[in-house]
């Protein structure tokens, strides 16, 4: 039986030299993390969001009490009850308003 017809028909067997490449392997190093974007306009400004979420993220990564402000979504005003379970979507339009004090 020629050598060749021999390798074909026999299990291939682990290539200690390449362990861990191929099968299991992750495909991107590890630590290496992926973020989805989300485009949003906030007040007349695009911005993309690191991830999907929820208005009460948002306030919180742009710093914004949610206590001072009212907002809006796509013309809709949200109760304030409803930020932590809002969930945005791509593309919304948030605007944000504070209530500023004076006389």
């Amino acid at each position: 039986m020629p050598e060749s017809l021999e390798i074909i028909g026999r299990p291939l067997e682990p290539d200690t030299g390449n362990a861990g490449v191929g099968k299991g392997k992750q495909p991107y190093p590890s630590g290496m993390r992926f973020f989805i974007f989300m485009r949003l306009t906030v007040n007349g400004d695009i911005i993309e969001e690191s991830k999907p979420g929820t208005l009460m993220e948002l306030l919180h990564e742009l710093q914004i009490n949610p206590d001072q402000v009212a907002v809006e979504v796509n013309l809709s005003i949200i109760k304030k009850v409803d930020y932590s379970t809002f969930r945005l979507n791509e593309g919304d339009k948030v605007e944000i308003v504070k209530f500023v004090g004076g006389g």
